[in-house]
């Protein structure tokens, strides 16, 4: 049995159970209730209850501060290490219409990852880049607020592509994806400690939700003012 049909199938049981133990005029309203549920699981695959639970959250300014934060990481990161982009969502509602789970979250060109898949190999220095840009949100995360909450999606990404395509060289077990995760985020983390002007121009494009090509502008415009500051590199004279 899937685990909709699991689910679907605890519901029933507990409607049964409720229904003995808190009789017919608290039992029935429940089992409306898990019926719609189930009807919805059927119809919508649980998309409505995973919206619900997103406007939920967002409705809460320091969990879409942290999303936000999150997300700036990975723009700021795809930026530097030139990984091209198509746009973000960061409203559960738009999210929904265009059938992408939860608040949404940035969105990769999928050509790189149509190549790779094509061919049945990634390569290393390929692998480092996107390793490095998916774990950048819980690199910004752990930054910000000291732990991070919102990187299993992103892990579970890197993990499809580490799985479904072969790395050359190889990584030849789970514990090595395990190992390279972690670096990849302590890389992560380095860059975003190397650059804080230029994710502090990404997050604030981030909360007036600007288009990502303003956002990108952005960064490169920071990225180039910093540069600009920098002293100009000494050079000693031999004795």
């Amino acid at each position: 049995m899937s685990e909709a049909g699991i689910t679907r199938a605890a519901w029933i049981v507990a409607a049964l159970v409720a229904s003995a133990a808190l009789g017919p005029w608290l039992a029935l309203p429940l089992a409306g209730m898990v019926a719609l549920g189930i009807v919805e699981q059927v119809a919508f695959g649980g998309r409505l209850l995973g919206l619900l639970g997103a406007l939920l959250d967002w409705a809460s300014p320091a969990y879409r501060q942290r999303v936000i934060r999150h997300e700036a990481g990975h723009i700021l990161v795809a930026h530097l290490l030139g990984i091209p982009l198509r746009g973000y969502v960061l409203s559960p509602w738009q999210a929904f219409r265009r059938g992408i789970p939860g608040y949404g979250g940035v969105e990769l060109d999928p050509a790189p990852m149509y190549t790779w898949e094509a061919q049945g190999v990634i390569s290393w220095a390929d692998l480092e880049r996107y390793g490095l840009f998916w774990m950048a949100g819980a690199a910004a995360e752990s930054l910000h607020y000291g732990q991070v909450v919102g990187d299993e999606e992103d892990r579970q990404q890197l993990a499809k592509l580490l799985s479904g395509i072969r790395a050359a060289p190889p990584l030849a077990s789970a514990a090595q994806v395990r190992v390279q995760m972690n670096r990849f985020l302590r890389q992560s983390r380095a860059l975003l400690q190397a650059h804080p002007e230029a994710y502090a121009v990404a997050v604030q494009h981030l909360e007036r939700g600007s288009p990502l090509q303003d956002c990108l502008a952005a960064i490169a415009a920071s990225l180039e003012e910093r540069r600009q500051q920098a002293p100009p590199p000494s050079f000693g004279t031999a004795c």
